[in-house]
């Protein structure tokens, strides 16, 4: 018998993880959640996931209301190794950290859609230059968002190279870079708009102490599997929300859209469902989309929203809104500091 590959086991794991970590550090994680249906007495349910909207507004919440000055450096050491689903172990048992961290870049889109890592340039036999790009949005990333990733990441490279990696960071200006540097207790400077990542490590290409070569070829297919599953899924997604997408979005209806893309309705409903999804969820999720930037990204009158999207009139779109954030409009624009 093969085994199921769902890429959303990770993705989940990582959610809950994070969810955990913020109660853990005293923040209110069932006002954090307001509005995101998938997430119940503090936990997302399985087989669920959380959008990048999602996300990105729960992470605006969690900086508005904490104590913390640099969250995401405290909730990216507190994160369990359990959190990242197969990566741990599969970099842990990789052939070399060089690989390692080649591994890292490729399937950290499983774990989180924030963003992705990228290897820039080798300065040395025994050193890497990564970068970490946020994905783009039509809400913002909050630097502490990307910071709990980069931290977690380090703390995972730190665990499976016995600390011997030296790790030294150049974050975007305004950022604590002495409170930062501090907890990770690594240079930091603070200047400029990239999260640049400068890793240094002897016996860069030297075999990990411990492991496991068939444990990595089994996690390593597992990953790979895993990866191809999501890129197909995203791809099928995409599909069917560039037929979705258009003026009166709140008007498409499943049929329409099964008719453009050749299908029956009940084959593209067992098709979104294969996907943990829904016609219905699919669409409010780019409904909030395309809501946020026109809101956020365009700063547009609310009454322009509302006939753009379709809604019959502003405060049907009101409803809608609050049921999607569990806020006004305008308490959502504040929330995030827009």
């Amino acid at each position: 018998m093969g085994i199921t590959m769902d890429h959303r086991q990770i993705n989940n794991l990582w959610v809950n993880g994070l969810l955990q970590t913020f109660s853990a550090l005293g923040l209110d994680v069932a006002a954090l959640c307001r509005g995101i249906k998938s997430i119940e007495q503090g936990r997302l349910a399985p087989g669920q996931q959380v959008d990048l909207v999602e996300a990105r507004t729960l992470w605006h919440r969690a900086v508005a209301t904490s104590d913390f000055s640099n969250l995401g450096v405290e909730v990216g050491l507190r994160l369990s190794p359990r959190s990242t689903g197969l990566l741990f172990p599969l970099l842990l048992h990789s052939p070399s950290i060089r690989t390692a961290v080649e591994l890292l870049v490729r399937y950290q889109m499983l774990i989180s859609q924030n963003g992705l890592f990228r290897v820039n340039d080798i300065n040395s036999s025994n050193s890497l230059l990564c970068t970490y790009v946020p994905a783009r949005s039509s809400v913002a990333v909050h630097p502490q968002h990307s910071l709990s990733v980069i931290t977690a990441a380090l703390k995972t490279l730190g665990s499976i190279s016995s600390r011997r990696i030296r790790a030294s960071l150049c974050l975007p200006a305004g950022l604590d870079a002495e409170g930062i540097s501090a907890l990770l207790q690594c240079p930091v400077q603070a200047a400029g708009e990239l999260y640049i990542l400068e890793l240094a490590c002897e016996g860069m290409d030297e075999p990990i102490a411990g492991r496991d070569e068939h444990l990595y070829q089994l996690t390593l297919g597992y990953a790979e599997g895993l990866l191809r599953a999501q890129n197909a899924g995203q791809g099928f997604l995409d599909q069917i929300k560039h037929h979705m997408d258009g003026e009166q979005l709140v008007q498409t209806d499943i049929d329409t859209v099964a008719a453009a893309v050749g299908v029956t309705r009940r084959t593209l409903q067992r098709h979104l469902d294969d996907q943990g999804t829904s016609f219905r969820k699919l669409k409010e999720g780019l409904l909030k989309e395309r809501a946020l930037e026109l809101l956020v990204a365009r700063n547009l009158p609310i009454a322009h929203i509302a006939e753009a999207l379709g809604y019959a009139d502003v405060s049907t779109f009101h409803r809608a809104f609050k049921a999607w954030f569990g806020v006004t409009p305008r308490q959502f624009k504040s929330q995030i500091g827009s």
